[in-house]
């Protein structure tokens, strides 16, 4: 049973895992603008968004922590999965990336398995 209230502990997850798909983000642009730098340590070190990243993990680390504190970890984990469904979709609409016919297709899994799982863990 969540402890924490549900309202608490649907947004401390979804903190979780917005923070996971930006922080995802930041890596990758701060990858992509060091480019194929000689000293690619250095090159990334001077990215702000290496620095946003890692400060979004922290966040996100604090956050989950708190979610394990009171949501059970039956329903908590398998939410956490939607991060492999957003930074797909994330990367698609802010990077510019794109996604096949099956990689849609499994988003659309991982969504559909994530509620299964999640929903029938709040109702017992």
């Amino acid at each position: 049973m969540i402890s924490m209230g549900l309202g608490r502990s649907v947004s401390l997850v979804a903190f979780c895992i917005a923070a996971e798909v930006a922080r995802e983000l930041a890596f990758k642009h701060a990858t992509d603008r060091a480019g194929d730098s000689k000293n690619l340590a250095l090159a990334l070190a001077q990215e702000p968004l290496i620095w946003i990243g890692i400060l979004l993990w922290l966040l996100e680390t604090i956050a989950w922590l708190v979610v394990l504190q009171h949501v059970p970890l039956s329903v908590a984990f398998p939410a956490m999965m939607l991060v492999y469904a957003s930074i797909p979709a994330a990367g698609a609409l802010f990077l510019g990336e794109r996604l096949s016919r099956s990689q849609l297709i499994g988003v659309g899994f991982v969504v559909l398995g994530v509620g299964c799982v999640s929903l029938s863990d709040l109702q017992a």
